[in-house]
């Protein structure tokens, strides 16, 4: 016969070789319940990070690639990708960078003095590692002045096609484009601000990743008004979601942002803190 008074007041020592009857009970729905709410916690964390992009960086991989040489906005390999309706030549932009986290002029630089004549506008051979996301492509020049391949026989047939599309306010994210098109994953975000920080200090061009309201995304190269670097000013921006307002262009198939960074750049506020972003110009 159990003895209310006794299980109500059960007392368990370690060394006893049985524990009470509704100690037991309750120590086994407390390990269950800890197990579950640890899976669940582990699922949850799971499927609650980032997945990983389909970016790809060719790495260990050198292939060659012929275009037109360009330095404005940025050093570019200019190739043919087909022509428009009505015959004019469409060109595909390969976004050139140095090995590491430089920008690519160093390496065009020592190529230009290495064969004592200029790059600018001339059909090239460059030999790299190819990093490409969301329909952008860049080129690493990953063995220096090593990568010139030679100049091509053929001539220069290269005439870009500048588009203005006004002044405009954008929202989005700055970042390098060496790590967000591949090296590095994610290369967006706060994990990625350290990163971020050397590869556009060392001289590669930021870009202004953009979103529209169906998710679409796009890059813009950011610049000073004057098409001057703006580099340094926007450092401190980095992983952070900015509005930058300025002049847009399309450049071929890149977007170009010309701004003033000490005026036109706000960084956003999270959507729960007060405060209204001013509008440009203000």
């Amino acid at each position: 016969m159990s003895d209310p008074i006794h299980q109500k007041n059960s007392f368990y020592i370690g060394w006893q070789e049985q524990a009470p009857p509704d100690f037991a009970r309750a120590s086994r729905r407390f390990i269950a319940l800890v197990l579950a709410v640890s899976i669940l916690t582990a699922v949850l964390l799971v499927f609650g990070q980032r997945g990983f992009a389909d970016s790809v960086f060719e790495l260990g991989r050198i292939t060659a690639h012929e275009g037109i040489l360009v330095k404005a906005p940025a050093p570019m390999l200019k190739i043919q990708d087909g022509k428009d309706a009505n015959g004019k030549p469409l060109f595909k932009s390969i976004l050139l960078i140095g090995f590491g986290k430089k920008g690519a002029e160093a390496t065009l630089a020592a190529i230009e003095a290495d064969q004592g004549q200029a790059l600018e506008g001339r059909a090239v051979q460059l030999k790299g590692t190819l990093i490409y996301y969301d329909g952008k492509t860049a080129l690493e020049l990953t063995e220096g002045k090593d990568a010139f391949g030679g100049f091509l026989e053929r001539p220069a047939a290269y005439a870009p096609e500048y588009v203005a599309l006004g002044d405009v306010r954008l929202r989005g994210e700055i970042l390098d484009p060496k790590c967000a098109l591949g090296v590095m994953k994610p290369g967006y975000g706060k994990p990625h601000r350290s990163c971020a920080v050397r590869c556009i200090s060392g001289g590669i061009p930021p870009v202004l990743r953009i979103a529209n309201k169906a998710g679409e995304t796009n890059y813009c190269i950011v610049f000073g008004e004057n098409g001057q670097p703006a580099n340094s000013q926007l450092l401190e921006y980095l992983a952070d979601q900015v509005q930058l307002c300025g002049r847009l262009e399309r450049q071929d198939d890149w977007l170009v942002l010309y701004t003033n960074p000490e005026t036109d750049i706000y960084r956003l506020k999270p959507y729960w803190m007060e405060g209204d972003v001013p509008l440009c110009g203000e």
